[in-house]
């Protein structure tokens, strides 16, 4: 194998950081995109809204504390403890649905953006970068959080399965690359 040139070697590296460069830049339209609560073409409709449907969970999913005492000391009509027969488990029924969760929980729900901790838009990163087909591969690190992307873009969550669709660009975003190049020059 013969060595590489100086030149080569520059050349691979700019072409790297540019493709870095557009990776970034395709994670921040994705993660400010999803955090105004508006999601692709192919999302499920009211994909920007949080479900008012009643359903149930395990007691323990519950992430705030504060919540799980005012359920267990029954100060919410809108909640109902039961134990599941098979595994003697405690669940709750939520009657008003997830957007009352996250209401009581002191988290926004005015529009899905798909933030309970932030961890899952936190570990949206650029994944693999490869100059020689001048590609960008963009997802989420770690095991869980490439799960859950897999629930919201491909299988759907809840039990309407319904999908939101984000881990992509749109045409209009992509156009807006151009534009952002068309200014350096």
């Amino acid at each position: 194998m013969a060595d590489r040139t100086t030149e080569e070697l520059l050349k691979e590296f700019i072409s790297q950081a540019l493709l870095l460069r557009i990776g970034k830049r395709a994670v921040f339209i994705i993660q400010n995109r999803v955090s105004e609560g508006r999601f692709l073409d192919g999302s499920s409709e009211g994909a920007s809204q949080y479900s008012e449907k009643p359903f149930v969970m395990p007691f323990g999913a519950i992430k705030k504390k504060s919540v799980m005492t005012k359920i267990l000391e029954d100060k919410y009509d809108d909640t109902h403890l039961f134990r599941a027969k098979s595994s003697g488990k405690l669940w709750v029924l939520i009657d008003k649905g997830y957007r009352w969760l996250r209401e009581v929980s002191g988290k926004p729900s005015t529009k899905v953006d798909l933030t309970w901790t932030g961890e899952l838009m936190r570990s949206l990163d650029v994944l693999e970068v490869d100059e020689s087909k001048f590609e960008v591969t963009i997802g989420h690190k770690g095991d869980r959080n490439e799960k859950l992307s897999e629930y919201f873009n491909q299988s759907g969550t809840g039990r309407s399965r319904r999908i939101r669709k984000y881990l992509a660009l749109s045409e209009e975003e992509l156009e807006g690359f151009s534009e952002l190049f068309d200014q350096e020059d």
